[in-house]
């Protein structure tokens, strides 16, 4: 990695003296991310320069593509002012480091996770308004200016349909039709959702993914799944996540405080919840199936789901609570793992 970098930087930049890569350090964590930090060091106009950065690779089929989507993507937000990593490259070229892959600034400072972690109770309160002011102001951007096109085209109903196509699509071609009953369920409810404009959707927004510069500013990191969507689908899927491997009343509070701060209703929320439960054991069944690079996860993903039993676990139990509906299948593929 060291050797590739520095070759990948002396040909970006020429006329840097005395080039150097120094530090690499892998900073992988999650099912997705495989990340790694380095140093840049050069001479320029006759001063030392050094730079601190943090190299993002991509697997999967779709690697090429989900890196130029990232990089446009925090691009167009860091230029609205939304709290993002400055990117500064993205390649393409799986021959340059072996995979696609974006170089950004590295961010000196801890994960939103270690506050909570440690926070007392009136700490947690504020902690958490910023969380969910974050979350907002993200859907309340206005996407179709900073995404010019058809991107942000349509409302929930074109959104819920695209997903649940997609979804059926998906599960047939990977040989996991046992996920249909929560495909049925959805579209049988579909039509009584209530309508919302599409808002820009993070689709992993938790603590984790959340850095505390050392000046206490946060900035919202892992951009690779963000699309146009009904807020609420993201919602749902960052209450699911820290509801099943925190606790179940962090997810009533979120809900509660994004009401709150967003000043608006959430109608129709049960849903957008079904929708982020079948998403869950679709990326799941697909990586304990065919392989997790086949969802464009790193490797070592599925031994991280090993890990993660008890919250996949925790899922299938909201599906029954919710629907009624037990994917046995599944809950057979989970135990073998």
């Amino acid at each position: 990695m060291t050797e590739r970098l520095a070759e990948y930087y002396n040909r970006q930049y020429p006329d840097r003296e005395s080039l150097a890569i120094s530090e690499v350090k892998e900073i992988t964590m999650g099912w997705e991310t495989e990340l790694y930090s380095f140093d840049v060091e050069s001479r320029e106009a006759g001063n030392q320069v050094r730079e601190e950065r943090v190299v993002r690779l991509y697997s999967g089929i779709s690697g090429a593509e989900k890196a130029a989507k990232e990089f446009r993507v925090m691009s167009r937000l860091s230029e609205a002012g939304y709290p993002v990593p400055v990117v500064f490259h993205v390649e393409t070229d799986e021959k340059i480091l072996g995979r696609p892959f974006i170089i950004m600034e590295r961010i000196r400072g801890h994960n939103m996770r270690e506050d909570f972690l440690k926070s007392s109770d009136e700490e947690l309160e504020s902690l958490m308004i910023v969380f969910i002011k974050l979350f907002v102001d993200l859907h309340n951007l206005d996407g179709a200016r900073l995404f010019p096109g058809d991107y942000f085209a349509g409302d929930t109903a074109t959104y819920v349909n695209r997903i649940l196509d997609w979804a059926r699509r998906n599960i047939e071609g990977y040989g996991i039709g046992w996920l249909r009953p929560a495909l049925d369920w959805l579209d049988q409810r579909k039509t009584d959702v209530s309508t919302e404009r599409l808002s820009i959707i993070h689709q992993d927004f938790h603590p984790d993914n959340i850095m505390i510069r050392e000046d206490r500013s946060p900035v919202v990191i892992d951009w690779g799944a963000v699309e146009a969507g009904d807020y609420r689908a993201d919602l749902a899927w960052t209450i699911l996540l820290m509801s099943t491997y925190w606790h179940p009343a962090v997810g009533k509070v979120i809900l509660k405080k994004y009401q709150e701060v967003s000043g608006r209703e959430v109608r129709d929320f049960e849903f957008f919840e079904v929708l982020a439960i079948s998403r869950r054991l679709r990326d799941v069944s697909v990586s304990l199936t065919s392989g997790a690079e086949e969802m464009g996860m790193r490797p070592g993903a599925v031994e991280k789901m090993r890990q993660d039993s008890e919250h996949l676990h925790r899922v299938c139990s909201l599906l029954k609570e919710k629907t009624g509906l037990r994917i046995p299948e599944f809950e057979e593929l989970l135990n073998a793992v």
